[in-house]
């Protein structure tokens, strides 16, 4: 195993994503969209050979580490604590402190989704780059030169993702480094980190979820009261907002691609294009939105009081929802070349390989390609290693 994550570790974590798309697939529809997901884990691992063979590697020249290593972290620290101040100052307060005075779930909807969408294009799109990208790598380097900037910016970070109420995004910040600590072997942090992860995800679930902690008046008794849960009862809300974040990381994903293959094409028809926005530019023909149309379709109560919602799914459903089958052959062979790409870039640093590309690689199981080159900073990512280049292990 060990050798294959040395020398095909993109692809070997992206097929392990893929693995766990399965789980939940198989578990809402058990085996009837097998066959097409076959169809892009074939034409992926045939390509992905074949290119490996055809296109010859290329070697860089060993360089000393950026001299502006230390820079950039200060940077991204300076650029996290404008963004928070921008943020917060935009939005008019702090997104947490005012789920934590509500008691409406559908008011924290929105208040969560304001968060994001209530603020211009810009600035959403700066955090998104310093969630996904900036802060995770700069975290990632600070941990190994400079501890006093990696606590800094480590704070301010968290602090500012869990204020957007994104459970997401604070796990995000950390993930390269939870990597870099496991391929490391430094398993006392890694637990630390993992108990940290459970800990806010607990938290932000109660603030998202405060019906569960109402307390209503005890039976018989006058003045007292008792919690109650209005969720799920049978293992206490702790367990029950970890389970459901379980189920979010290892189901979701596969019934997610369930309800697409479900609704697409009898309910809705094939894009032609158009369900991938740089795609359908490309082509001529209109943007449609398929995330939310197949929202609507899975969650029709939610549609009938007109809250709006989307549902995205794995990188190589937007090929089918375009083209069908032929789309899933067109998503094989250009998830291979990505991947290839990907492993010749990093070459033998195989470690930095695993640590940067988790994240991205898990994101292509909830977004498209293009998203999650853009967006999610696969692409700003790549760059930031190209241009520091560590020349230590990550999380040494």
């Amino acid at each position: 195993m060990e050798t294959a994550l040395k020398r095909h570790g993109v692809l070997v974590l992206h097929l392990l994503i893929m693995a766990l798309l399965l789980i939940g697939l198989v578990q809402r529809t058990q085996l009837h969209f097998l066959p097409q997901v076959s169809i892009y884990i074939g034409v992926l691992l045939a390509g992905y050979a074949l290119l490996n063979r055809l296109v010859p590697g290329f070697r860089r020249p060993a360089a000393p580490s950026s001299a502006y290593t230390l820079l950039f972290i200060r940077a991204v620290l300076i650029a996290q604590v404008v963004q928070m101040i921008a943020h917060w100052a935009w939005l008019g307060g702090i997104p947490l402190w005012e789920a934590l005075h509500e008691q409406d779930d559908l008011r924290i909807v929105e208040i969560r989704r304001a968060a994001g969408e209530g603020v211009p294009l810009l600035l959403d799109y700066f955090s998104h780059f310093l969630i996904k990208a900036l802060v995770p790598m700069a975290l990632l380097l600070a941990w190994s030169t400079n501890r006093r900037l990696f606590w800094l910016l480590a704070v301010c970070a968290s602090v500012y993702a869990a204020s957007l109420l994104a459970k997401s995004f604070f796990i995000t910040l950390f993930v390269p480094l939870l990597l870099a600590l496991l391929v490391t072997r430094q398993w006392r942090y890694s637990a630390v980190l993992v108990s940290l992860f459970l800990v806010v995800t607990v938290l932000l679930s109660t603030a998202a979820n405060p019906q569960k902690l109402r307390s209503r008046p005890a039976p018989g008794t006058t003045g007292q009261s008792v919690a109650e849960d209005a969720g799920v009862k049978e293992h206490g809300f702790v367990l029950d907002a970890l389970l459901g974040v379980g189920r979010r990381v290892v189901l979701m994903p596969g019934w997610t691609v369930a309800e697409w293959f479900t609704h697409i094409p009898s309910d809705i028809p094939y894009a032609k294009g158009g369900a991938v926005r740089p795609l359908a530019v490309a082509l001529g023909v209109p943007y449609t939105d398929y995330t939310e149309k197949v929202y609507d379709l899975a969650y029709p109560e939610m549609a009938a009081k007109h809250v709006p919602g989307t549902m995205g799914t794995a990188s190589f459903m937007y090929g089918y929802a375009n083209f069908g089958t032929w789309g899933l052959f067109g998503s094989g062979l250009i998830t291979a070349c990505v991947l290839l790409l990907m492993q010749r870039i990093y070459g033998t640093r195989w470690k930095w390989a695993l640590a940067l590309n988790a994240f991205p690689l898990l994101a292509l199981s909830g977004s498209a390609l293009p998203t999650v080159l853009l967006t999610h900073g696969w692409g700003l990512t790549i760059l930031l290693f190209l241009w520091l280049r560590p020349a230590h292990e990550p999380a040494a």
